[in-house]
């Protein structure tokens, strides 16, 4: 009984002393909060130009400069050696990923240029060989950075862009201003707003250099740097400066401009290691070697972790893999778990105490102590623990296989929910590390953001979601997991990035809040886009795209009053395009009494807020002065901006402005290049446009069999006008032997899409070739549809058709009016005005019957 007590006491003693070193020094621990909102980035490299000098590294800085960023939790957009229209693509999905987003990241290698104290990046298949290039083949910088600035609390730029200028002209057009090319050495200085930072990898004005490396010096500097943790970014910048410095003999300078508020860091710390605090283990008495049953360390972000033992049971001896320890000595985390214990010699009843510091690459350090007991009985316990492991591992075992997995997860939702199985109560001590993680998208444990080798607890596990990258629908991304300390058999959820049904059938083009390519009014079909927008409104509350969109399903309706309070009501959640489209409605006055000026105040607040149609739209009537007080200047920058973006309606304007000198001088040249970049785009507009510059030789030498080519690939596309253009050619022979056949065909299609000279021409014809009744009833129907179809600013004020109309005979027009009515039911045609006059009753059934063949309303 005496000896009883004095183990008592013995152990009591030695928890105090477990307690005391557990409140020691975690002095050197530095704790960093980091940021649990989104991180997006954007990297491009252009390393092989077509025409201009290739730079070797480039492409192979920004491919280690994403994995990187990836390291650091940023979800990555990336592209390597971009034309023109891919930095488009590019840069249009990465803003549609910045909403909302905690930090916002620009980093791109290449060549940039200066002009008129803006910086740009140029694509590999940009020439700058004409004053004409830099609008139609660069994209300009601040375009993205304004962008980000709205829609992220921390922008930082990293610019690798500052070579030798290797262009051919020296001054290039900006906007109303022939712009001299600025210092041929460097990009121009940014200043940057609160909460930005400003990095280029030399100062302003001045040349970086490409490296003898596979990576440039700037590159191969900020990769090193910005994968040390817990470095705070200022702090990096300085070291990168530091190693550049040395790299290039002090021939390069790194810069940089800051007003962060906060400070940021690429790789905080995270928690400090986590340890049991007090562990008690029991060892038999004279053993040569026990195992140790030590529950090992971890850190959540799977850094590798140091063990110094700070005391060691004073009776016994302590091994590793055969070998006495001392106190003092390091060793892996791991080691922890593969001590032994000699309790040679050591009476039964005595406690031995194992303390040690965990420590991780950030500087942070967590204690532990293992009370070790020697028992008579010990043999017994220990073997109960190794039944239990093996029950926790086949249980594990058992749960990794459920978890094998394929799944559809929703894009530009937010976070989906995996809604894994929650981990059984026998294994919920056992961690798993993240052995495979999507390349593309953010998997999370609620507000923390996992990375490849970060260790999830039990409670992780149906915690999950995953947040797909905009623009991966399609494309499968693994995430697989492992019991950390054990040899399972891993575990792969496949994610499978999906569009929601009203994503598919009503997004909108060029909506940087939205997450797909998108459809014309014309390509939306109502009855499967009105329920499956109705459908994702109701899933998804929060979403105010799926408002927008489903306004413009009722719109594609033919729904106008119901449309404009859904478009309002999304413009009020935030939706920016729903402004857009809310300023189209009083332009057009539909549902609401027409309004240039309401019109173009809403869509002034579009602008600002960058999106492309309402920069087209609001520069538009800023350089006509229609509902707004004229700004040509304004209105002509704006334009410019929505063409950056890839809007081909402001290509097409600019197009028209340039070539025909509307209130600026006239410059084809520089409006076929606006034409010619609609035209790279396939724009059905574009293809009319050029087409008639070289049908009529305006702007440049006619050419034929050009202009032949370009009207067929737009009437193929459904540009209403080209049709008519095409069968006039075939009708007169003009580039091409006469075919009254084709002709016929051609102008039949523009009559279709309600192209009033379509109709018309059409009709002469018939009238021409009426010797019957039939080509006259023909010619009736066709001077019924014009008339019906013929708007203001047609070009034919005195309605050439409708006055040709009643030079027909009443047989005739009776003929089409019998053809016109079979294709309306009884109710159709009851529903119609009642008219005595017959030319009117025709031109009221063309109306009718062309409005049920639901023509393309948006080619207007």
């Amino acid at each position: 009984m005496p000896k009883f007590h004095h183990v008592r006491r013995l152990c009591a003693y030695l928890l105090i002393l477990a307690a005391m070193l557990l409140s020691i020094g975690t002095a050197h621990a530095a704790i960093s909060e980091g940021e649990s909102g989104r991180r997006v980035a954007l990297v491009i490299g252009n390393s092989v130009y077509k025409t201009l000098p290739s730079l070797p590294n480039p492409a192979n800085d920004v491919e280690e400069v994403a994995a990187t960023l990836r390291a650091a939790g940023f979800d990555v957009t990336i592209g390597v050696n971009v034309d023109r229209i891919g930095l488009e693509d590019t840069v249009r999905r990465f803003l549609r990923s910045t909403s909302n987003a905690e930090a916002g990241l620009i980093y791109y290698s290449g060549h940039g240029i200066q002009v008129g104290g803006q910086n740009f990046l140029v694509p590999v298949d940009a020439t700058l060989e004409t004053p004409y290039d830099v609008e139609t083949q660069t994209m300009p910088l601040d375009l993205i950075l304004n962008h980000l600035k709205q829609n992220s609390r921390v922008q930082l730029i990293f610019l690798d862009a500052c070579r030798n200028n290797p262009f051919n002209a020296q001054k290039f057009w900006m906007a109303e201003k022939l712009e001299p090319v600025g210092a041929t050495r460097g990009l121009a200085r940014i200043d940057s707003d609160l909460g930005s930072l400003i990095a280029f990898s030399t100062e302003p004005g001045q040349v970086a250099l490409d490296g003898t490396g596979a990576l440039s010096p700037y590159s191969e500097s900020f990769i090193k740097r910005a994968s040390e943790p817990n470095k705070e970014i200022r702090q990096v910048l300085t070291d990168v400066r530091r190693d550049v410095i040395a790299m290039t003999n002090g021939k390069q300078v790194p810069w940089e401009n800051s007003s962060l508020m906060d400070s940021f860091y690429f790789i905080p710390a995270p928690p400090p290691p986590s340890v049991e605090p007090m562990q008690q283990v029991s060892v038999p008495e004279d053993a040569a070697s026990t195992k140790l049953p030590i529950a090992p360390p971890h850190d959540e972000t799977g850094s590798t972790l140091l063990v110094t033992l700070n005391q060691l049971p004073q009776t016994g001896k302590l091994s590793f893999d055969g070998k006495p320890v001392a106190q003092g000595d390091k060793m892996p985390a791991a080691a922890l778990t593969a001590l032994s214990y000699d309790s040679s010699g050591v009476a039964a009843g005595t406690v031995g105490l194992i303390g040690y510091t965990v420590s991780d690459p950030y500087g942070q350090a967590t204690q532990g102590v293992v009370a070790i007991t020697v028992s008579a009985d010990a043999g017994a316990k220990l073997a109960q623990l190794e039944q239990q492991k093996q029950v926790r591992l086949a249980d594990a075992d058992a749960y990794l296989k459920t978890l094998s997995r394929d799944m559809d997860t929703p894009i530009g939702v937010g976070p989906v929910k995996t809604s894994l199985p929650v981990v059984p109560a026998s294994a919920a001590e056992m961690t798993f590390k993240v052995a495979a993680l999507p390349a593309k998208g953010t998997l999370r444990a609620g507000d923390r953001v996992i990375g490849l080798g970060h260790v999830l607890e039990a409670a992780d596990i149906p915690a999950l979601s995953y947040e797909p990258q905009i623009g991966t629908e399609n494309q499968p991304f693994a995430l697989t997991l492992q019991a950390a300390n054990d040899d399972l058999q891993p575990a792969t959820i496949t994610f499978k990035p999906v569009l929601d049904a009203c994503d598919t059938a009503a997004a909108a083009p060029l909506d940087l809040q939205g997450v797909t390519a998108g459809k014309l009014p014309n390509e939306i079909d109502p009855s499967i886009a009105v329920p499956a927008c109705a459908e994702a409104m109701k899933t998804y509350p929060e979403v105010a795209r799926f408002v927008y969109q489903l306004g413009r399903a009722q719109l594609a309706n033919r729904d106008t009053k119901t449309a404009f309070a859904t478009i309002k009501k999304a413009m009020d959640a935030g939706h920016v395009r729903a402004i857009y489209e809310l300023s189209s409605l009083y332009e057009f006055g539909a549902s609401v009494p027409r309004d240039a000026a309401k019109a173009s105040e809403i869509a002034k607040s579009g602008a600002a807020k960058g999106d492309p149609f309402a920069l087209h739209s609001y520069g538009k009537a800023l350089y006509y002065g229609r509902g707004t007080k004229a700004d040509q200047q304004l209105g002509l920058r704006l334009m410019l901006q929505a063409a950056d973006l890839g809007h081909t309606y402001a290509m097409n304007e600019l197009g028209y402005i340039f070539l025909n000198g509307v209130n600026v001088p006239a410059d084809p040249d520089r409006g076929i290049r606006f034409y010619e970049a609609g035209v790279q785009r396939n724009d059905i507009y574009s293809l009319n446009n050029l087409a008639l510059v070289y049908r009529f030789g305006k702007g440049a030498p006619e050419d034929l069999p050009k202009a032949l080519d370009l009207f067929t690939r737009a009437a193929e596309g459904g540009q209403p006008y080209a049709p008519t253009n095409l069968g006039r050619m075939y009708r007169d022979g003009v580039g091409v032997a006469a075919d009254k056949a084709e002709a016929v065909k051609w102008l039949e299609m523009g009559a279709e899409r309600g192209d009033y000279w379509g109709a018309l021409d059409r009709a002469i014809l018939a009238k021409e070739d009426g010797a019957d009744a039939d080509g006259l009833a023909t010619a009736a129907r066709y001077f019924a549809l014009a008339t019906a179809v013929n708007m203001p600013g047609s070009g034919d004020p005195k309605n050439q058709a409708k006055a040709a109309l009643k030079t027909l005979p009443n047989a005739a027009k009776k003929k089409a009016e019998e053809s016109f009515a079979a294709e309306l039911t009884a109710q159709e045609k009851k529903a119609l005005p009642k008219t005595k006059s017959l030319d009117d009753r025709l031109v009221q059934l063309a109306k009718a019957t062309w409005v049920k063949r639901n023509p393309r309303y948006d080619l207007f």
